[in-house]
């Protein structure tokens, strides 16, 4: 079953802010490209933004 947008907000917060895909991915057990299209929807929404890093890309939650 798929995380939740609260569920994955919840987790980009407690590992402040220092996440990538692959992170998100093994913790809920979900392969890359469901993370991928997950936190495109929630990027879209203002949820979350995307910073490039190197060859990574880290996933920080906006707002409060």
């Amino acid at each position: 079953m798929f995380p939740t947008e609260g569920e994955l907000t919840d987790f980009i917060k407690k590992k402040n802010n220092l996440v990538n895909f692959s992170m998100i991915a093994k913790h809920f057990g979900i392969k890359n490209t469901t993370v991928s299209d997950m936190i495109a929807s929630m990027e879209k929404k203002g949820i979350v933004s995307i910073k490039k890093l190197g060859g990574s890309k880290l996933v920080m939650a906006r707002g409060k």
